[in-house]
C-alpha cells in the first residue's frame, strides 16, 4: 500500500481551505486510503516538507509515496477523470 500524506492547517479563517480539507479528509476515507495527516501551522518542519516537495504553500496537499498529486483541485479533476485511484495506489 501507498505511503499517503495530507498537509493541512489549522489555523485559517478561510472556508474553502476548511471545506477543501474536509472534503479530502472524507474523500480519502470513502476509498479507505489510510493517511498520516501533518498540520503546517504546528509544524514548521511540515510546512518546509510541502513547499519543497510542491513549491506552493496552498492547502490541503496531498502526497504518495513522496510524490506532490496535488491540492484539493487537482484531486478533484483526478478523480472526474478516473486517474485518482491509481496515483493512490489501488
Amino acid at each position: 500500500m501507498a505511503n499517503v500524506v495530507i498537509y493541512t492547517t489549522s489555523l485559517t479563517g478561510v472556508t474553502k481551505i476548511k471545506k477543501d480539507q474536509t472534503s479530502l479528509r472524507f474523500l480519502l476515507d470513502r476509498k479507505r486510503v489510510s493517511y498520516t495527516e501533518k498540520d503546517v501551522a504546528r509544524d514548521t518542519r511540515a510546512l518546509a516538507e510541502a513547499k519543497g516537495g510542491s513549491g506552493k504553500t496552498d492547502m490541503p496537499q496531498l502526497f504518495v509515496d513522496d510524490a506532490f498529486i496535488g491540492t484539493y483541485d487537482d484531486l478533484l479533476e483526478l478523480e472526474e477523470i478516473g486517474e485518482l485511484n491509481a496515483k493512490l495506489g489501488l
